[in-house]
């Protein structure tokens, strides 16, 4: 008998980026999963906080976002001043963040493993690429690791 396959739970990933063709592809991976998590899609964190004011979210609490993609592929500055900021509040240093680059860069990874980034990945050339990154990061990160439960701040 074959265990129990789980249903799917749908999460709230906020993904940061400036750059429409990135967050159509996200967007289009998801899809292609049917991985039907709710994607909350800014261009940067202030905007995101803006959007919390007058709405179910509570600024004051990360429970509703399950996991933060940052993609600001071609800006370095960008990605390490948002990712700076995001570490600076204690409401979102228990929500894993995945950061895209559009190269490899060994010592800016370093670096923004040492701010805090739990993942640091070179985004695909290729949607196809990106459809299998994005299927393995749903399954790392959604089913693999056991992530903080939402009373814990």
């Amino acid at each position: 008998m074959s265990p129990a396959r789980k249903s799917f739970i749908p999460r709230t990933i906020l993904l940061l980026s400036e750059d429409e063709t990135v967050v159509r592809h996200v967007e289009s991976a998801l899809a292609a999963y049917c991985l039907n998590h709710h994607i909350e899609c800014h261009k940067d964190i202030h905007s995101f906080h803006q959007s919390l004011i007058g709405s179910s979210l509570q600024p004051a609490s990360p429970k509703q976002v399950d996991l933060i993609l940052i993609a600001y592929v071609d800006d370095q500055e960008k990605t390490h001043e948002t990712l700076a900021d995001l570490r600076l509040l204690p409401r979102w240093k228990l929500v894993p963040s995945v950061i895209f680059l559009a190269r490899e860069d060994p010592a800016f990874s370093r670096m923004l493993y040492h701010l805090g980034a739990n993942t640091v990945l070179k985004f695909p050339l290729r949607f196809d690429a990106l459809q299998q990154l994005i299927s393995t990061m749903d399954a790392y990160w959604f089913k693999t690791v056991t992530l903080p439960d939402n009373d814990e701040e």
